[in-house]
């Protein structure tokens, strides 16, 4: 890409000189002049990049894509001096080390196809770095029938053992599509895998502390103005949507620093 510019530079500045009427090198044509030069010839800033379209194409998508992670980068740095501070449930299951410097609570769907591609992400992290606490709380979108139940079996699971019920989460991230074709009995399926008092899990399926559990997450969402899953809080940070693990670490290495 430099080879490019330079080429592009070198290009336009001699177009400008001959338009000058002063064929001369290009270290001769003064900054000033190519700048008279563009203002009274602006054509030949298009005849200088014939044949580079692609290219220049690239550039300036790089040059969106760097322009939208400074944004991004500012505003988390102001969202460090106002987090958003979710509720963190201590009678909830909690992945990693719950009183740990840096917790993670993700807002997600269990039918979200990018909602199953963040968690093979937070398997990584956590892995890398067991100090973290995650807690997953629910923001189901209304586009996929079976999210609200499969919310419900992964709470009546808890109710019954935080351990099971994160295997069942994990489980059920990864069959949403199964889930998706066969509903409840796949999730009975799952829930036999993970160990579950089936009559137990069957009669707390729709009791009301299950409802509550699962409204005040999605009020908890709406109050932060979430309308997408998944979406992260990093110690009140956000990162939205199947982020790479280099985005968590750059947001954990943020924290740190600030």
């Amino acid at each position: 890409m430099p080879r490019l510019t330079a080429t592009l530079t070198s290009a336009a500045i001699i177009a400008f000189s001959i338009a000058a009427g002063t064929p001369q090198t290009a270290g001769a044509v003064t900054k000033e002049e190519v700048r008279i030069i563009l203002k009274e010839n602006p054509q030949l800033i298009f005849e200088a990049l014939e044949g580079y379209e692609e290219q220049l194409y690239d550039l300036l998508q790089l040059g969106l894509e760097k322009k939208k992670k400074t944004r991004i980068r500012q505003g988390r740095l102001e969202q460090l001096k106002n987090p958003k501070v979710p509720a963190l449930h201590p009678d909830r299951p909690v992945w990693g080390q719950p009183t740990g410097k840096i917790q993670i609570v993700v807002f997600s769907d269990f039918q979200s196809a990018s909602c199953a591609k963040a968690y093979k992400t937070i398997r990584q992290l956590l892995k890398k770095h067991p100090g973290i606490g995650y807690r997953y709380r629910h923001n189901p979108l209304g586009l996929h029938k079976m999210s609200l139940p499969a919310a419900r079996y992964y709470e009546a699971m808890a109710l019954q053992d935080h351990a099971k019920a994160k295997k069942l989460n994990g489980l059920i991230l990864q069959n949403r599509i199964a889930i998706k074709k066969s509903g409840p009995a796949k999730l009975d399926e799952l829930a036999e895998i993970c160990g579950a008092d089936m009559a137990l899990l069957k009669k707390t399926l729709n009791s009301p502390q299950i409802d509550a559990r699962i409204n005040a997450d999605i009020k908890e969402a709406r109050k932060f103005g979430f309308t997408a899953s998944p979406v992260f809080l990093v110690n009140g940070v956000t990162i939205t949507g199947a982020a790479p693990q280099d985005e968590f670490e750059e947001v954990l290495q943020m924290i740190q620093k600030n």
